[in-house]
């Protein structure tokens, strides 16, 4: 760490590397220079270029200047992060720095490539015209540079930001072709329009992480056999197509849909571990009968897949999770838009065989407790429930009497439900009464009231 924090006060914030010594008399250079040469350019080839990869890009070239020994280590190394685009000033100048970076660079293998784009600014667009285009012009140059040098971890961030943090960041960069690589390990997206075969994997057979942040994502399927991890977060899918995740091998999912059609599983994968989180304008829902079934049998809409057929969608892809959380974003005005998706899957529960852990955000409470109650049924070795009514209006539709309500079989391993609230008031104690009346017994309820 001493020696990281040395290099970084040698990489100050110069216009360029030669410019590093040039406010100090040159007998002190020469002295500066020689106590580096001694201390630090004696440290063998492997051991400076491991320290060097926790420098951004920029610091990292400027230590050229050290002494004679570090004028080449630069251009060996397996770790490039070109980050702080707008320190440059101009996507002209940043663009023109990571061309010659990878352009002298040695013909060493890499195994991080790490670039972020010079920040737009949608605020203003026409005062950002001239430069919209810079921002992006050589990313797929850079992402063919890293693929072609063995690249293992490959980071593609878009930066874009609008007035209104509720809005979401312009995709600048758009993606159609299938990426090609037998080592490439990880890749992160972020702020990209993602087309044709362009999540079409099975060229990388050593892909084992994947996440896409604030992305379109308009593909027929994402495909892969080797992806263990897929994290989508905050992105948008097509209002056409059915995004089909065909990942075998799949044992963790984040899926955060803002929008579009939900992607959805043709057969059940080995989770791990789920998390699901559907926005109110999720396209996976009939617009002609209050967004329920319209009882037409080739109504996509209600169906959810192109095959106009009777499936579950969702939740049978989810059927052999350990660890599953389900979340909706809920509005009081079209909560019946959020939570269709889940009351249609709901009348085809799968059996949950492998689930331990359950957590309902939300959307349990929006549905009428029929979620929760499917769960119990098709889950036999359930051990803990989780309901969080944060931030919600969850008034439960309360029955004239709970002596109608009929007790169900709780699953035999079931030892906890609790119930997580912001605020405990007669409502929440309601809805434990109600619990009550379906045989979950007071002693395995807990309640918490949750900061915030």
């Amino acid at each position: 760490m001493v020696l990281l924090w040395r290099l970084k006060a040698f990489s100050c914030r110069s216009t360029g590397a030669r410019h590093l010594f040039d406010a100090m008399p040159p007998r002190r250079v020469a002295a500066a220079a020689a106590r580096d040469e001694g201390r630090i350019g004696a440290l063998p080839d492997d051991l400076l270029l491991h320290v060097l990869s926790f420098l951004p890009a920029h610091d990292a070239v400027r230590t050229c200047v050290l002494s004679r020994r570090w004028r080449q280590v630069w251009k060996s190394l397996h770790v490039l992060r070109f980050t702080k685009p707008q320190s440059w000033g101009r996507a002209t100048k940043f663009n023109r720095f990571a061309n010659s970076v990878l352009f002298f660079r040695s013909r060493a293998p890499l195994e991080e490539l790490t670039f972020e784009t010079y920040m737009y600014d949608a605020i203003n667009p026409l005062l950002d015209k001239d430069q919209k285009n810079e921002r992006v012009k050589y990313a797929q140059r850079w992402i063919m540079y890293a693929l072609t040098h063995n690249v293992q971890v490959l980071r593609v961030l878009v930066n874009s930001r609008l007035s209104r943090p509720q809005l979401r960041p312009v995709p600048l960069l758009r993606l159609s072709e299938p990426l090609i690589s037998q080592h490439l390990m990880t890749l992160e997206l972020k702020s990209v329009v993602l087309t044709n075969n362009s999540m079409d994997f099975l060229s990388c057979p050593a892909l084992k992480n994947l996440e896409i942040r604030d992305s379109k994502i308009w593909v027929h399927k994402i495909s892969s056999q080797s992806l263990s991890r897929l994290s989508v977060k905050n992105c948008e899918f097509s209002g056409d197509i059915c995004t089909q995740i065909l990942a075998p091998n799949l044992s963790s999912l984040l899926l955060d849909v803002r929008s579009g059609r939900l992607p959805y599983f043709p057969s059940a994968v080995l989770l791990v571990k789920a998390y699901i989180r559907l926005d109110q304008y999720c396209r996976d829902r009939c617009w002609h009968s209050n967004f329920e079934h319209c009882a037409h049998g080739t109504c996509v809409d209600c169906y959810g897949n192109n095959d106009r057929s009777a499936k579950c969608v969702l939740l049978r892809g989810l059927s052999n999770a350990k660890n599953l959380e389900l979340a909706v974003q809920f509005s009081v005005y079209i909560q019946n838009r959020a939570v269709a998706i889940f009351k249609r899957d709901m009348k085809l529960c799968p059996i949950f065989s492998n689930l331990k852990t359950l957590v309902l955000n939300g959307w349990a409470v929006a549905c009428e407790l029929d979620a929760l109650i499917c769960f119990l049924q098709h889950a036999p070795i359930l051990e803990k429930i989780t309901l969080q009514l944060n931030g919600l209006n969850y008034n439960v539709e309360m029955r004239e009497s709970y002596s109608l309500i009929e007790k169900i079989a709780l699953p035999e391993h079931l030892k906890l439900v609790e119930v997580r609230c912001q605020k405990i008031a007669e409502n929440v104690h309601k809805f434990v009464d109600i619990l009550n009346a379906y045989g979950i017994t007071s002693d395995i309820i807990n309640i918490v009231e949750m900061d915030g």
